[in-house]
């Protein structure tokens, strides 16, 4: 026991140190006004450490903001270059779409021109074989009764094997002004040094053979097409009207 008291109590008793009580928010308080010097300080040493390697904060958000004003602007040149993009190109089609539908009326009026010329002709003719002056007829005798052939066109369509044609058809002396049933025959001779025989239509049972009879009166165009197998060059066609099973007329054309 009394060694134990001189332990507790004597000169190898341990030290005994006394400190002021400090409240929990003074030393929080502390803590954290350490924490801010600290952030101030490294922020202050950065940016000096910025300066000294020739980069400034300051100047870096000033450019941003620059480039980010820069940019809103190109943005708004981009699309305003684009609404004129779109307009133009409206424009364009529009123009285009007008010169197109000029370009179909031209070849129109081009075709009913050369139609109408063609159609003159025609009727040039038929006003020699009349008297002018009295309306009475004038017998030529060749021209009486007979059928003229004029102006005959063929050409290949789109489709291949496909041809269309194109003839005008007039009455000469006492059987004009009366209706004629007339028909229709076409030969298509392929092309010399090419293989196929000739191809005479209507072929016989035709289902559309009703499509080679002609009704004349005085004179008119006959427009129509015809086919023929596909890999047959032709190289010529004739043309054959005829009435009753009686040849009237006939024309050849080399293609």
């Amino acid at each position: 026991m009394l060694r134990r008291m001189r332990r507790r109590f004597g000169i190898s008793a341990p030290r005994v140190a006394v400190r002021t009580h400090v409240p929990w928010y003074l030393r929080t308080a502390g803590l954290g006004a350490v924490i801010v010097l600290s952030v101030i300080m490294a922020g202050w040493a950065y940016d000096a450490g910025s300066r000294i390697a020739g980069f400034d904060q300051s100047e870096s958000s000033q450019l941003f903001d620059e480039l980010r004003l820069t940019n809103v602007a190109l943005e708004e040149e981009v699309a305003r270059l684009r609404s004129l993009l779109t307009v133009n190109e409206s424009s364009l089609q529009i123009e285009q779409a007008a010169q197109r539908s000029l370009a179909e009326k031209n070849s129109t009026l081009a075709e009913e021109n050369a139609r109408l010329k063609e159609e003159l002709v025609v009727l040039g003719r038929l006003a020699k074989l009349e008297d002018k002056a009295t309306g009475t007829k004038i017998d030529s005798g060749k021209a009486n009764g007979e059928i003229s052939m004029d102006r005959l066109v063929v050409r290949p369509d789109v489709a291949p094997g496909t041809y269309r044609f194109s003839f005008l058809l007039s009455l000469q002396g006492n059987r004009r002004g009366r209706e004629n049933r007339l028909n229709l025959q076409i030969t298509a001779f392929p092309r010399a040094g090419t293989a196929g025989d000739k191809i005479e239509l209507p072929r016989q049972g035709d289902k559309n053979s009703a499509k080679y009879e002609v009704v004349l009166h005085n004179f008119r165009r006959v427009d129509g097409k015809f086919e023929v197998p596909v890999g047959i060059s032709v190289g010529a066609v004739e043309f054959r009207i005829s009435e009753a099973g009686v040849l009237k007329v006939s024309k050849s054309l080399n293609l």
